[in-house]
């Protein structure tokens, strides 16, 4: 946990967030939440709605979305998300907040928000696939999903090669997200989509969970798309 120098302004601005977060609370939502696996250190079960309404009473400050991100409760990280910079977003920023990833929603909130509109979010999402640590290859892909369109071929290519490669692991969230990736590359254009959906039907005849979600998601998204 990082410790900050007292400022009484952003001390005051992060406790009315605290206030409005507790009064928007949905102890319900929370509860069933956590049911479903989806723990953090705090959670109110505000709605994402609720947290942008909240964001917009404020304006974009590093300082204040760092110190809400150390909070590292659902609502201040997602809030974080919203309040940070572009500008003064670095790297490293990025390394050490996919690092405290433990939930996809977050990773979702954090690729939405924020990940997606940095410059260099494209060097993120082909750094982060090739690691072998499971919650920066999924924000890795997520990320990819939706900066598609600013990757160039030989990036691309790249990521279809260890999306394939990693395929049959286990981990949900990982091929749910290899499933997504894939299925935003089909949208670039027609060879694109022919060529990862020859690769994927290449999947042996029994393939694992994983790689017939994939198979299925990028079949239904050509089919969709109609350009095949």
């Amino acid at each position: 946990m990082k410790y900050y120098i007292s400022n009484p302004e952003l001390d005051k601005q992060i406790a009315e967030i605290r206030v409005k977060v507790r009064l928007s609370m949905n102890g319900i939502v929370s509860e069933k939440m956590a049911q479903n696996g989806i723990n953090y250190k705090k959670n109110y079960g505000v709605s994402i709605p609720r947290i942008r309404e909240i964001a917009k009473l404020y304006p974009q400050n590093h300082d204040l979305a760092q110190r809400l991100w150390n909070l590292q409760t659902r609502e201040t990280m997602i809030l974080a998300t919203l309040l940070e910079p572009i500008d003064k977003f670095t790297f490293q920023h990025a390394q050490e907040w996919v690092d405290s990833f433990n939930q996809i929603e977050i990773v979702e909130q954090a690729c939405m928000n924020l990940f997606s509109k940095l410059p260099y979010a494209t060097n993120l999402c082909t750094n982060w696939i090739h690691q072998d640590k499971k919650w920066r290859q999924i924000t890795g892909f997520i990320l990819a999903a939706r900066v598609y369109e600013k990757l160039d071929q030989d990036e691309i290519n790249d990521i279809i090669k260890v999306a394939l490669t990693v395929s049959e692991n286990a981990e949900f969230h990982l091929y749910k997200a290899i499933a997504l990736c894939l299925s935003r590359f089909c949208r670039v254009n027609k060879n694109i989509a022919q060529y990862i959906l020859n690769e994927i039907k290449a999947f042996k005849q029994t393939p694992t969970a994983g790689q017939k979600l994939i198979l299925d998601e990028v079949t239904q998204e050509i089919l969709f798309l109609n350009i095949l």
